[in-house]
């Protein structure tokens, strides 16, 4: 009797279970929220001799703040592909004679030490450093290409994901600055990562603020440690930093 009393008081809508909620729509080329495109920021498509095969992990898919996306957009449609998955069994039919494996390691050549024309074929992991890595143990067909790899850099101006360390950078401008290196493309990178700054600036202007890195937040928490306190930092701020000029 007490829950059919409920019943009359607090009705059940059964409707209730098949709504969905309402997303706003994404642009098509940046993939960003429409009232967040940055499409006017994306110069026109950049001519590229190397094919760049991007192979991503599932989980990016569901990140709202990616740069593969503005990767596509600012690249040559035909020149730009990307592939979904963990295991990749059609790899070895998309891997030529010259294929050469953006990842860092003790054999990889620095990009700035490729001679032009080596390649005709980049393949870059995208994904969190941890899932790179699963990508790249799950596909043997990777292990014996031969590596290239970025030398320091400045630090990543994707500041609204926290980095492992100053020396990583986001996919678009990992790319963006081997292509450049590898084939001389003197500014390439920059006119690359001009959305990308752009996607930047709106998340600040709504709050976010600039990230450290993993490393910095683990010696956050360290001293936090030493000093008692309970509520770790996980994503330290950046301290100092002009916002305004960014």
């Amino acid at each position: 009797m007490e829950d059919e009393a409920l019943d009359d008081v607090f009705p059940f809508d059964d409707s209730i279970l098949s709504a969905t909620v309402e997303k706003r729509p994404n642009c098509v080329h940046c993939a960003r929220p429409m009232p967040q495109c940055v499409c006017h920021m994306i110069c026109s498509r950049q001519p590229t001799e190397t094919m760049v095969l991007v192979l991503q992990h599932p989980a990016e898919q569901n990140r709202p703040l990616r740069t593969v996306p503005l990767l596509q957009a600012g690249l040559d449609e035909k020149k730009c592909h990307v592939h979904v998955g963990k295991r990749f069994k059609n790899l070895q039919e998309l891997i030529t004679p010259r294929t050469a494996l953006l990842f860092p390691g003790p054999s990889a050549t620095n990009c700035l030490d490729v001679k032009r024309g080596s390649y005709d074929t980049l393949i870059c992991l995208d994904g969190t450093w941890p899932q790179a890595r699963l990508l790249y143990h799950k596909n043997p067909e990777l292990h014996d290409l031969p590596k290239v790899m970025l030398g320091p850099s400045n630090r990543s101006v994707y500041l609204i994901h926290t980095q492992p360390t100053n020396l990583h950078l986001s996919t678009l401008e990992s790319v963006g600055r081997a292509l450049e290196q590898m084939e001389g493309l003197e500014g390439l990178e920059e006119r690359l990562i001009r959305p990308l700054k752009e996607m930047v600036r709106t998340q600040f202007s709504y709050g976010a603020q600039a990230h450290g890195t993993q490393v910095e937040a683990r010696v956050a928490r360290k001293q936090e440690v030493k000093q008692g306190h309970k509520d770790l930092t996980v994503a330290p701020k950046l301290e100092n930093f002009d916002y305004d000029s960014f």
